[in-house]
């Protein structure tokens, strides 16, 4: 949904391209048929004319390079590009270190070594605490690049799992758990569409998601990044997903790579626990791999192996290596049985050595530290084939014409109030109602809202987000209640010791669920049953006589049977994003919004049911307390 044309180049590259059938060039009228000028603004390199046409002298040698003719195409130019590195070069290339700005926003001296005087290929981005500051650091990022002895540009990403959610304004939207509770591809392009055009805004041209694991055990912290634990859902959503990020099936000017992970599908974790083997068998390898051949054939650009566990079921190397450091995974599986030919970029980890031998071509972590050790264990023609399939990718990206983006765009770009309305949209149509009784409207009413997690705004995504001293652009629960019925009536109660003794005839709205985590959540994986002082606080609510509504802040399948009996009504919400969630969450409690979302998992009754279950199979707990697909429909709650 690119409703405002970004501040990039003039024309396309890939139209160019497809103009363009050789080198040789006619009279200047015919020139002017067969290429379109695209805008150059270098900052230190100079530009020159040939034929015409002008380009910019990344190598300062005042001669045109192939690399340098945006006439020729994306292959053509890498292997000229190549063929100039050293093997240094080359090795910085695959690099891809994580970049923490200062908090004042001041550059650190370091940046411009790793960019101009090592020529570093990649860099993760995070804690961005204005959109600004986003904007300004990026550009001065492609200025010391630019000023490298080959001018290459850096590609820069960011584990933008809900939207640009590192940068502090932009629009952080529902995870993906919240949007498989909508099964709605055309809703999942729409938000996809939103942060292309915000990464494009900021400069930010790959994009660490979307998650393709299939959701196969409740334990596992990392569901909330996950649609579903329904094949056909996966399917649907990643494919959606990737091709709004990347502008359909091949890279061009207007794309953000799109990075599908956990290959094989780490949803089956041993007991839930991340970074353990993966339990991943004969009759669940294809479930798991279902999402990744989707993304695949949708042209997906990037995929992520898993750098935390080992895949046992694949034998060979995946034994004992971690997905990421593994041949049989990346080259034998991802490459061989798949067929995949795009970039390999690995989880952040430490053996790069291993993980380029085994087929990674972009290394995650790996720095300035790491080239010696590269350049002695690994043969060079390897290194080539990696840096040429980068390379590769940031032509067809037109980084190499102008990688630089309007501060003064972005700042109107991001968090715009059509792309909030879009983010409110979608988390509304997540919310699943699992039980709905005694409800009346609260329009006129005087409110309880209760629990820690309702001043929580963090509680609201996962912990995919831009880290404290930054600070969030969102609202609370309890200040959306606050804002929708006035302060004045809405009282709040954060645990049992401070509810009274009648409550009769009041409406609580009462959050409860975990706290912001990533791979760790909040209530580790022994258990998914509520604490106990969640329990005490719906428990003393309902003895006081109050009309008790659950609003469930959920990043996995609890085990609710407890909450749910002691509930009038119980609203799962999901992880619906700090941009919108809260306010979206009150809409539909006044009535305001329907309710019309669907479980995406099965909730199981008991933890025994979940200690029964194999942690890679879907699908497969006997008598849930809700089955998968569930959900009350309400036109308007309380109505």
């Amino acid at each position: 949904m690119l409703t405002k044309k970004l501040w990039r180049r003039g024309l396309s590259l890939a139209a160019a391209v497809a103009l363009t059938g050789s080198l040789a060039v006619g009279p200047a009228f015919a020139q002017e048929e067969r290429y379109q000028q695209p805008t150059l603004n270098p900052r230190v390199k100079s530009i020159m004319e040939v034929d015409g046409y002008q380009f910019i002298d990344l190598n300062s040698n005042g001669e045109l390079d192939v690399y340098e003719d945006w006439r020729q195409d994306a292959d053509t130019r890498a292997a000229d590009l190549v063929s100039q590195m050293t093997v240094r070069e080359k090795i910085s290339q695959m690099q891809h270190p994580t970049f923490l700005p200062r908090v004042d926003g001041e550059i650190p001296s370091y940046l411009q070594e790793w960019c101009n005087e090592e020529g570093i290929g990649m860099l993760l981005i995070r804690e961005l605490n204005s959109v600004e500051a986003a904007a300004n650091t990026m550009n001065i990022i492609q200025e010391y690049a630019e000023g490298s002895r080959l001018g290459v540009p850096v590609l820069v990403s960011m584990d933008s799992v809900h939207g640009l959610s590192y940068v502090s304004g932009s629009t952080v939207t529902p995870h993906n758990l919240a949007l498989a509770a909508t099964r709605d591809e055309e809703l999942v392009t729409k938000l996809a569409e939103i942060a292309r055009e915000e990464h494009l805004a900021v400069g930010v041209r790959m994009a660490l998601s979307p998650d393709a694991d299939l959701i196969t055990d409740p334990r596992w912290g990392r569901n909330q990044e996950c649609y579903s634990e329904d094949t056909d859902v996966v399917q649907s959503l990643i494919v959606a997903a990737v091709q709004a990020l990347q502008g359909g099936s091949e890279l061009t000017e207007d794309s953000v790579i799109a990075t599908v992970k956990h290959f094989p599908g780490s949803g089956g974790q041993t007991d839930g626990v991340d970074g353990t083997p993966l339990t991943i068998q004969e009759d669940s390898i294809d479930l798991h791999l279902a999402g990744f051949r989707a993304a695949i054939e949708a042209g997906v650009a990037a995929v992520m192996p898993y750098g935390y566990s080992t895949v046992p079921y694949l034998g060979g190397d995946a034994v004992e290596n971690s997905a990421d450091q593994s041949a049989a995974v990346m080259t034998d599986l991802l490459r061989g049985e798949l067929g995949y030919t795009g970039l390999i970029q690995t989880d952040w980890g430490l053996n790069f050595v291993g993980a380029t031998n085994a087929g990674a071509d972009i290394l995650g972590g790996a720095g300035v530290r790491s080239t010696r050790q590269l350049v002695e264990g690994v043969d060079e023609e390897r290194l080539t084939d990696a840096c040429r399939r980068i390379l590769i990718a940031k032509f067809q990206l037109g980084i190499f014409e102008n990688p630089y983006v309007d501060e003064e765009n972005a700042a109107q770009v991001l968090g715009s109030q059509e792309h909030r309305a879009v983010a409110k949209e979608a988390a509304a149509r997540s919310f699943t109602l699992l039980k709905y009784e005694n409800a009346s409207p609260l329009a006129g009413q005087k409110l309880v809202v209760a629990g820690t997690l309702a001043e929580d705004v963090r509680a609201l995504n996962s912990g995919w987000t831009a880290k404290e001293p930054v600070e969030l652009a969102g609202t609370t629960i309890l200040e959306a209640f606050q804002n929708k019925a006035g302060s004045e009536n809405v009282t709040y109660i954060p645990d049992a010791s401070q509810v009274p003794a009648d409550l009769s005839g009041t409406t609580a709205v009462v959050v409860i669920g975990e706290a912001s985590g990533t791979h760790e959540p909040a209530w580790g994986t022994d258990t998914l049953e509520f604490p106990q002082e969640q329990v005490d606080l719906v428990k003393a609510l309902k003895d006081a006589g109050a009309n008790v509504v659950e609003v469930v802040l959920m990043n996995r399948a609890y085990v609710m049977t407890d909450m749910v009996d002691m509930a009038d009504s119980v609203l799962l919400a999901y992880r619906p994003g700090v941009t919108c969630g809260a306010e979206a969450i009150a809409d539909a409690l006044f009535g305001e919004t329907a309710i019309t979302g669907k479980t995406p998992f099965q909730i199981p009754r008991t933890m025994e049911q979940v200690l029964n279950q194999r942690e890679d199979l879907p699908k497969d707990i006997q008598d849930p307390l809700f089955e998968y697909g569930f959900g009350i429909e309400v036109e308007s709650f309380g109505a």
